[in-house]
């Protein structure tokens, strides 16, 4: 399966999974191709907000791209809202951790999985904050 298909696929698995726990949702479709900083769903609960960028990977490591970071840091600052950064290790659970649990590196920012499995959320404490 291509790239772009798997990442879409994931993103529509989050979006109906946020809908089953109560959420209004949307997915931001080609988000990653927009000229505008665009995260890939947006969830709202009991007056609450998020902004989600959609990560799948098997591996140790995520690694994301300096400007799609950049666009979200800017997207944080003019909605008001936090985004997130979802990553479901390879066919596995998600975890979620807000920007600033990434680290800034020469290329991009990352974050292991051992990292994000210490200080990120599963997907149930994740929703929890919205109850």
């Amino acid at each position: 399966m291509k790239n772009k298909q798997k990442g879409s696929n994931a993103e529509r698995e989050l979006l109906f999974a946020l809908f089953e726990k109560g959420f209004a949702v949307s997915r931001v479709a080609g988000s990653g191709s927009s000229q505008l900083p665009t995260p890939d769903v947006l969830g709202f609960k009991n007056g609450k907000a998020v902004a989600i960028e959609c990560k799948t990977k098997k591996g140790e490591y995520l690694n994301i791209r300096r400007e799609q970071i950049e666009e979200l840091i800017l997207w944080e600052k003019l909605s008001g809202l936090n985004a997130y950064i979802a990553w479901r290790i390879g066919k596995g659970n998600w975890y979620f951790v807000g920007l600033c649990g990434l680290k800034n590196t020469k290329k991009a920012y990352s974050i292991k999985r051992a990292e994000i499995l210490e200080i990120g959320l599963n997907f149930q404490e994740f929703v929890k904050q919205f109850s």
